[in-house]
């Protein structure tokens, strides 16, 4: 089969370009915005081809000539050696074309949130061990290891535990695991870190090892606040499973405007907590116009919203099925003083089966994951009382989805704003009001 010239016109959410030939639609995996490529085609499908990039052969224009070494990302940023002014438009433009083209609205124009750090933003970072011991991430493409050294898009401190733990496993002669053969010792590690200066860290171990030593020199180095272990020894299965407290804090705090947050190791926390921090004070702002009876807040997690909004609902009703999740988030109650949240610890469509929506001057607040929302809940709401709603999303496609949904039940669009939380990739965070 011959090879393709292709110019790349657009990206997906996953990270492929995006081309045009022949009224065919190319998927190009490797393909960075703008450049012209010559690609060979992986997979027919029905409406679109899979094809892989072969070279490049004009480069993008919109390439920033100062953007750092591919090796120092430590994941997946696609948009890396892409200009920040370009990114932006990309996201601004692939927010608005696909709320128009899915929802079927005609926006002309959305509000767009730049991130005023284009590094050292996030607080997390994951890393594996090589079997040799060298600190690494794996390739996007397999499972071979990508050596590192320093994250440029981690916060200072977390860069500091990695320099730290990577002397001290080496002068301790601690192994990695080889994903290959099921064998070694460090499978993932998992390191945090907060604005008040606390840090974490979480060793998931493939078999029980004593390591005393090497714990006891990590404390010694006094860079880390909490330090946990965890065995997993199921192949190729890096997650936390039961944990293990080895020295330090249990949980960590953070802090969000005039609240404080304890985080525990399992907890999800967003990874800019300064675009985190705005979009609530956007959410904030939206539920203060209405000033709700009861606020209804799906897949709330920690609360962390809910605490934010407490002091402007009468009572908010918060549902979230993870357990430790709903245990942080009383906890997080009682350390601001918040005494007006009802907590559900069960599945969204579940519990909107539950809950009586039929109260006068209500609201609903969701923060889906990707998928977005069980046409249960959609339906639930849609026949209520609840005339407003706030939408916070990590997916595009799957919130332009839910709006059309939505407007069958006489909802209008009232406003969208879109987030750089993840500066650097494809994605965006939005979030929109929707009213009757």
């Amino acid at each position: 089969m011959e090879n393709i010239k292709l110019e790349i016109i657009d990206l997906d959410d996953n990270g492929r370009g995006i081309a045009r030939k022949d009224n065919i639609i190319y998927f190009v995996n490797n393909a960075k915005l703008g450049e012209t490529v010559e690609a060979r085609t992986v997979q027919k499908k029905k409406s679109f081809i899979i094809a892989e990039k072969i070279k490049t052969i004009t480069p993008s224009p919109y390439l920033n000539e100062n953007s750092v070494e591919e090796n120092k990302l430590c994941g997946v940023f696609d948009l890396y050696d892409i200009s920040y002014k370009h990114q932006i438009s990309f996201k601004r433009n692939n927010i608005l074309n696909t709320i128009n083209r899915i929802a079927g609205e005609n926006l002309n124009d959305i509000n767009f949130i730049s991130a005023e750090n284009q590094y050292h933003y996030r607080n997390k970072l994951e890393l594996k061990l090589t079997p040799t011991g060298k600190l690494a991430h794996f390739s996007r493409k397999s499972n071979s290891f990508v050596e590192v050294d320093e994250c440029v898009m981690v916060t200072n401190e977390i860069n500091t535990i990695v320099q730290k733990l990577q002397n001290l496993i080496l002068d301790y002669g601690i192994q990695g695991y080889d994903p290959k053969t099921n064998k070694g010792l460090v499978k993932n590690i998992i390191i945090r870190s907060t604005s008040l200066g606390d840090t974490m860290c979480i060793f998931v171990l493939n078999k029980e090892r004593n390591m005393n030593d090497f714990y006891k020199a990590i404390q010694n180095e006094k860079i880390i606040s909490s330090f946990y272990i965890s065995i997993n020894s199921k192949k190729n299965d890096y997650k936390i499973q039961k944990l293990q407290h080895i020295f330090g804090k249990k949980k960590i705090q953070e802090k969000l405007g005039d609240y404080n947050f304890n985080i525990s190791p399992k907890a999800f926390f967003q990874v800019n907590k300064d675009i985190a921090f705005q979009i609530y004070q956007k959410a904030r702002e939206y539920v203060k116009k209405i000033q709700p009876s009861i606020l209804v807040d799906l897949y709330s997690g920690v609360s962390t919203t809910s605490i934010i909004l407490s002091d402007i609902c009468k009572k908010i009703i918060s549902v979230e099925i993870n357990k430790d999740a709903v245990f942080d988030a009383k906890e997080n109650a009682l350390l601001n003083g918040v005494d007006n949240i009802e907590w559900m610890s069960k599945p969204a469509e579940k519990a909107i089966e539950e809950i009586n929506l039929e109260f006068d001057n209500g609201m609903a607040l969701f923060d889906p994951p990707r998928a977005g929302l069980d046409n249960v809940i959609i339906e639930k709401i849609g026949k209520s009382k609840i005339d407003n709603i706030v939408y916070i999303s990590c997916n595009p496609s799957t919130l332009a989805r839910d709006i059309k949904r939505f407007k069958q039940y006489g909802y209008k669009l009232e406003e969208v704003t879109g987030y750089d939380q993840f500066v650097n990739t494809v994605e965006s965070e939005v979030i929109v009001l929707l009213s009757r």
